[in-house]
């Protein structure tokens, strides 16, 4: 079901983009000077072949890809999983956690206290190299570093749950449930891709 709606929202994309190439060949040709660029003068192909890399290389996608290994790696390890046996909302999914997975909680939650406090120090030090030059935290590269050190933080910590618990004893199975996130996000990223480049195109034939 979700793959079908992606694939159909995927679809809508392409042809959005179609119909604004057309309409955009039609205006260009009827007012040159119009609002539209003609999508088939030499300028317009030149660019959509210079640019047809560089446009889909967004901090969106960035975004979708560290947000499918960080959940690979939750979901793979059985951290999510615990956390939702954890919740009083856990209705069947609740159930008695065994010693390996305490231990595995107790360490997750361990670390994220320290991360958190290394956090808070780096932004009361005098002279804070993570605040902006105004001395606030808008703007600032904690600002836009907060989703990566999320993403890595998660992941980080589904890798020490999961070698805990058992998880994950070799590599390979560290490395499978980030490519088995990818692989669930796939969809996603098809989408992310075709959304950015359908942006890029309209962006440029718009005066």
């Amino acid at each position: 079901m979700r793959n079908k709606v992606v694939a159909r929202l995927c679809l809508g994309v392409v042809i959005l983009e179609m119909i604004v190439i057309l309409l955009s060949w039609i205006s260009g040709s009827i007012a040159p000077l119009g609002w539209f660029n003609n999508p088939f003068l030499g300028e317009s192909i030149r660019w959509m072949f210079r640019n047809m890399m560089s446009v889909m290389a967004s901090d969106w996608l960035v975004a979708v890809l560290l947000v499918a290994v960080s959940y690979g790696g939750l979901k793979g390890s059985g951290l999510a999983d615990a956390i939702r046996s954890l919740s009083p909302s856990g209705g069947k999914a609740k159930r008695q956690l065994m010693y390996r997975e305490r231990m595995g909680l107790r360490t997750a939650a361990a670390m994220s206290m320290i991360f958190l406090l290394f956090l808070i120090v780096l932004l009361f030090l005098p002279e804070s190299l993570l605040l902006s030059v105004t001395g606030s935290v808008y703007g600032s590269p904690l600002y836009f570093a907060t989703f990566p050190l999320l993403c890595l933080w998660a992941t980080f910590v589904s890798v020490v749950y999961g070698i805990i618990r058992g998880t994950y004893d070799s590599v390979t199975k560290v490395f499978n449930s980030f490519f088995d996130g990818i692989s669930r996000f796939s969809p996603y990223i098809l989408l992310v891709m075709l959304v950015l480049h359908c942006y890029s195109v309209i962006k440029m034939l718009i005066r």
